[in-house]
């Protein structure tokens, strides 16, 4: 069985296909934060009386809102970085073809999608997708079990808009709603635009191993799905195992932003030690206070702290609403104690790349040493590598792991 890093559970006391579009062009758009995606007209040279006609609006969609407490109202969004397509006739007796493509704002998820030809188009539409670029997607998996029968299915989640028959040469189509059955998956791939804008990295890919041909993080998701929560480990050393390298989310797992970033965060993490992985064992139902190995409290707490830094905030939130502020958790009594428990390890970490913290504000020196030394848990990334890459390990970096519990 391939190795899964699920969420964390609470303390026990405690409450069609992919667009064809090209890889570097859009990663750049992503990178640059392009409000919106010039279109990609599909013709070559220049009409000598062009007709332009360009389809506009906004794509949102609808969730429940975990972050937002135990009662997760339901809340609209603009979806961001979203692929689309427009597709029509270049002439009334035509066939239907894509014309051009693009993403939705980088801030506001508009897209204005235009076609540039020697007559208008007929009978348009635009198409969405369920990515971004090619740098994360949405799949329709239910499950990364072999022997599933959605197993490896990498059909994106997609819709259209109404056919325009003969269009006016600008056309508002105010605001696209993402159908109530697949808007999860929208909102998955709206989330994994925190993780990414904050990469640490000036390559357009995830981290600075690539600067090109990027991988791409594929999130299996399903409405039905009653399998999830867990990052599909490839394989390692010695094991024999298929796993996919996908995140897997089940149902409404992603209600939680949280959720959806601390599995990317595992992901995230293999990508910054160039596909390698520590030795993790003994990490079945770990949870945020209790610790199950080192190793464990390690990759799991990283992955807390990379949904909190994400997000900008220092929770975890359950799919449920429950939520736990993991600074806070430090002076709860019943927590365990040590760089076993995720939620020490979390909490240190935030501490470490706080505005005010001993790391310069932020986590990019942590990514840089990431890149370079794969730690096989919080102690040797603390005793070990943090001097190796020149980050503090006494004064106020001593102090905060203390605080948490963390004595060296």
């Amino acid at each position: 069985m391939p190795i899964r890093s699920h969420a964390p559970s609470a303390p026990a006391a405690g409450p069609t296909t992919a667009p064809a579009t090209r890889r570097r062009a859009l990663a750049a758009a992503l990178a640059l934060g392009a409000g919106i995606a010039l279109a990609t007209p599909l013709t070559a040279g220049t009409a000598a009386a062009a007709s332009t006609t360009c389809l506009n609006g906004t794509l949102a969609f609808d969730h429940n809102d975990a972050e937002a407490g135990t009662h997760k109202p339901l809340v609209t969004q603009r979806a961001r970085n979203s692929n689309w397509e427009l597709w029509g006739r270049r002439t009334a007796s035509g066939q239907v073809e894509r014309l051009s493509s693009g993403l939705t704002g980088a801030t506001d998820g508009r897209f204005s999608a235009c076609h540039t030809g020697t007559a208008a188009p007929r009978d348009v539409h635009v198409r969405f997708f369920s990515s971004a670029g090619t740098l994360w997607r949405v799949v329709g998996a239910g499950t990364a079990k072999q022997g599933d029968p959605n197993w490896k299915n990498t059909t994106q989640y997609t819709f259209t808009t109404a056919t325009r028959n003969t269009p006016a040469a600008t056309t508002d189509l105010g605001t696209v709603k993402v159908p109530k059955a697949m808007q999860q998956a929208w909102k998955i791939t709206d989330t994994l635009n925190q993780l990414y804008g904050k990469r640490g990295t000036g390559s357009l890919c995830w981290t600075a191993h690539q600067t090109s041909d990027c991988d791409q993080l594929t999130v299996a998701w399903r409405q039905d799905g009653s399998s999830g929560g867990y990052w599909d480990h490839p394989s390692f050393p010695g094991d024999t195992s298929d796993g996919t390298d996908w995140v897997v989310l089940k149902a409404d797992d992603p209600d939680s932003k949280h959720l959806i970033l601390h599995e990317a965060g595992h992901w995230f993490q293999w990508q910054l030690h160039n596909k390698q992985w520590p030795p993790v064992r003994d990490c079945d139902g770990h949870s945020l206070d209790r610790g199950a190995s080192a190793a464990c409290g390690w990759t799991e707490g990283f992955a807390n702290a990379v949904a909190a830094y994400a997000l900008g905030d220092s929770r975890y939130t359950f799919s449920t609403g429950d939520s736990y502020d993991l600074l806070d958790q430090r002076v709860v009594g019943g927590w365990g104690k040590g760089d076993w428990v995720e939620g020490r390890v979390a909490a240190a970490l935030l501490e470490l790349w706080g505005p005010n913290g001993p790391d310069g504000g932020n986590w990019n020196r942590t990514l840089k040493l990431m890149n370079t030394y794969v730690s096989a848990d919080f102690r040797q990334y603390f005793t070990q590598h943090r001097p190796l890459a020149g980050l503090p390990t006494t004064g106020a970096a001593k102090t905060i792991i203390n605080r948490n519990t963390i004595v060296y």
